[in-house]
């Protein structure tokens, strides 16, 4: 049964994109850099350090004395890796060219091409992100002021580790600059298979020519990032017959092998609107951000419970790359009453817990069955919550499928 009722939903979609903008005028800089893009995935695959990146996308040069190299080479010889590493990218130039051919090898792409540039800036939205101001577990048991509070946070890293989200990456982050972007409408239809765009359009003055228009609203909202254990999920592939073992081993990682499954299907591979069927090159892809949208919106649920906000007034933002999201205020006011920041100092632990054992729909057992766990009694979320207009969810995800046969990432096999 899926009644549907004449609404102004229905009839008119508004349709529009919502981006972390994290603009300053030294990042702007950067990206001009003709090495920005190298820059980027070689830091984002441990290649070079923080502080090897930012000398290579500023530009600046390193007159490196004789003493110093003479040092770094003395320590190599005598067996001091570790200790040499650390001065060789405190003092030494970056080599571009080695960086390239290495970053070039290690993710199957051409390093100045339009997809390596894409990647990057992908991929550097999320590490500009966890630069912002933030407060994370440790800085909370370091200024913790009894010791009930010292033994809360204590079993926070606890907490989240059982259920399947890195204890030391979650924190809060203090100012998220989120802007909405509205592009147009559609009418009868949410996707481009549905229906066609209607852009916004205008005039200047009288007499000028018509223009089309993008309203953006810019704002700054606290939110709660929560990275999700990378160990955990790739036992959920594998067990799941999803990938093969050997094929993430390979490619250094499950984080490397998405980025190498995106960047083969130009991106396109978190674009289905209907589940690629087994055997698609996308199959694996897809249930993966099936796993992580579903992780959101469960706990995005639960938060809504202890923080004071409805699932109305909050929002979802994802990080596939990273495997990892924010949940956030969507008020559209950069007033904030700190509500996510007590939440972290006061009952993450609950907030977590509770989305874990919340297994259960209002209508099952039919949405578990037909609708593969998701429907508005459960998983399913208002549009001003959603990123992504509520596609790709599933309890069988997070909780295993009524026949068995899919192991959920919640399942204590795992």
């Amino acid at each position: 049964m899926s009644p549907l009722l004449h609404t102004a939903g229905t009839a008119h979609v508004g349709q529009g994109l919502t981006l972390v903008n994290v603009t300053t005028t030294e990042e702007a800089a950067r990206q001009n850099n003709p090495n920005y893009s190298v820059a980027v995935l070689g830091r984002w695959l441990g290649e070079i350090t923080e502080g090897e990146f930012r000398r290579l996308t500023d530009g600046h040069t390193v007159d490196v004395p004789d003493e110093v190299i003479e040092s770094i080479q003395a320590m190599e010889q005598a067996g001091l890796v570790d200790q040499a590493r650390v001065l060789r990218a405190r003092f030494m130039p970056v080599g571009v060219d080695g960086l390239r051919e290495q970053v070039g090898k290690t993710l199957g792409l051409d390093v100045d091409g339009d997809e390596a540039r894409a990647l990057a800036a992908e991929l550097h939205t999320y590490q500009r992100v966890r630069n912002l101001d933030r407060l994370d577990i440790r800085r909370l048991a370091k200024e913790a002021r009894t010791p009930a509070r010292g033994a809360l946070y204590d079993r926070y890293p606890g907490v989240l580790s059982r259920a399947g989200f890195d204890g030391e990456q979650t924190c809060l982050v203090t100012e998220l600059p989120i802007t909405y972007l509205a592009i147009g409408y559609s009418r009868t239809g949410f996707s481009p298979d549905e229906a066609d765009l209607v852009p916004y359009r205008g005039r200047a003055a009288r007499g000028a020519p018509e223009k089309t228009l993008l309203y953006a609203h810019p704002t700054q909202a606290e939110a709660l990032l929560f990275p999700v254990d990378r160990a955990r999920i790739t036992r959920w592939l594998v067990r799941n017959d999803l990938v093969d073992q050997n094929d993430l081993v390979e490619a250094g990682g499950v984080a490397q092998w998405l980025v190498h499954q995106l960047a083969s299907s130009g991106g396109k591979a978190l674009a289905h609107d209907t589940p690629p069927p087994e055997g698609h090159p996308d199959h694996a892809v897809y249930e993966l951000f099936g796993l992580l949208h579903s992780l959101s919106h469960q706990l995005l649920r639960a938060l809504a419970v202890d923080s004071g906000y409805s699932e109305t007034s909050l929002s979802e933002y994802l990080f596939p790359h990273d495997l990892a999201f924010a949940v956030y205020p969507n008020g559209g006011s950069d007033f904030t009453l700190g509500a996510l920041r007590t939440v972290l100092e006061q009952n993450l632990d609950a907030v977590v817990t509770r989305a874990v054992d919340n297994d259960s729909c209002l209508y099952d057992p039919n949405c578990m069955l037909t609708n593969r766990g998701a429907d508005h009694g459960c998983l399913q979320l208002p549009e001003t919550a959603c990123q992504h207009w509520n596609r790709n969810l599933s309890r069988w995800h997070l909780f295993g499928s009524p026949d068995g046969l899919r192991i959920g990432f919640w399942d204590p096999m795992l």
